[in-house]
């Protein structure tokens, strides 16, 4: 706890501060448009919707928008009605064009007929502009986003006595943890994210071979997530709130039997993500550090009551497999003393699905 208070809440209190002065302005704008018929998305975007070059190419919102407009049956020729979704910086300039090229060469020597199409897209790309700046984004941001993963794990704990030279080794393997996890945009670069988690657990087994039966584990945690569209990442910060099981080491020389405590703590959390792409592929890393506040126990130890208290730190990998799949492995330190000084490192993969 007194680590959070002299270096964790400094730190988010200056970043509070600091983010509420640009609170102010939008991060993006978002429309729908609809096609003509007959142009291609690029023409779309660069002529109808006014969107620069080096936003389309350089930033490479050409492709991105293309990969949200994935169901489009032919983006080289768009069917009249056919719905794109736009999405770019709220401070980009638009300056839409009335005709493309194909278009100005189909509407040479037209005479009225191309005046009243000219005029036609006036308004046309008025309405488009004004869609665009009025932020339509809200849609998209009061959808909750859900996500279902399992995963694997092996977990290795080293347990001491604290005073003494007494060291206790043991593993704990998960076949099967299954969880949830929910997202959802909010206002000007802040976000919500949340997941709960239930593990089975094998039997734990001690450096003396001796067995015993494990509890579940189950963890949750909620975040509010905030980047700017100059930040390289994302930082968030928020509550864990775990169960885990423990050996009885600190009673073993007294001639008590093997067994177990459950250990129940709530942590505050500050973390940092990113994404990113890598051989084509979409990433997304996370990087957190906890400092336990709260704390609580099945059964007090005979030997020295103190309840664990500590640190945890996570790093976590997420690649996207398809539109909707992903795989995810995970790697979760915890550093605590209590009854004794526990040492837990577990890593784990798995996959999950986007719904």
């Amino acid at each position: 706890m007194e680590l959070y208070k002299r270096y964790i809440l400094p730190i988010l209190l200056t970043l509070l501060c600091s983010t509420s002065l640009g609170a102010g302005e939008p991060r993006i704008k978002t429309s729908y448009v609809y096609a003509r018929g007959g142009e291609s998305l690029r023409e779309l975007l660069e002529y109808q919707v006014g969107i620069p070059q080096n936003v389309l190419d350089q930033d490479g919102y050409f492709e991105k928008i293309k990969h949200w407009n994935s169901s489009l049956e032919d983006p080289t020729s768009l069917v009249s009605g056919e719905r794109v979704y736009v999405e770019i910086p709220y401070r980009v300039i638009l300056t839409p064009r009335l005709n493309s090229p194909s278009e100005s060469l189909a509407t040479s020597g037209a005479g009225n007929f191309a005046q009243r199409k000219t005029a036609s897209t006036e308004k046309e790309t008025t309405k488009v502009m004004a869609a665009i700046s009025k932020s339509d984004d809200k849609e998209r941001q009061d959808r909750w986003k859900f996500s279902l993963f399992y995963a694997l794990s092996r977990g290795s704990f080293q347990e001491s006595i604290l005073n003494s030279n007494i060291t206790t080794k043991s593993s704990q393997d998960s076949p099967f943890t299954l969880g949830l996890s929910t997202f959802r945009k909010l206002h000007y670069g802040w976000n919500y994210s949340g997941s709960f988690y239930v593990s089975k657990l094998d039997g734990g087994l001690s450096d003396q071979n001796e067995s015993v039966s494990l509890p579940w584990e189950y963890g949750l945690n909620s975040y509010i997530g905030y980047k700017r569209e100059n930040w390289p990442i994302e930082v968030y910060t928020g509550v864990d709130h775990e169960r885990f099981s423990s050996y009885n080491t600190e009673e073993l020389p007294s001639g008590e039997p093997l067994s177990t405590r459950e250990h129940t703590l709530t942590f505050l959390t500050l973390g940092v993500s990113k994404k990113f792409e890598w051989f084509g592929k979409q990433f997304l890393a996370k990087a957190s550090y906890s400092s336990s506040v709260m704390s609580s126990q099945s059964r007090e130890s005979k030997v020295n009551p103190q309840e664990f208290e500590g640190t945890k730190f996570i790093l976590y990998l997420n690649m996207k497999a398809s539109k909707d799949w992903f795989y995810h492995a995970f790697y979760k330190q915890h550093d605590l003393e209590g009854a004794t000084s526990l040492h837990i490192a577990r890593m784990g993969l798995g996959f999950g699905y986007n719904f």
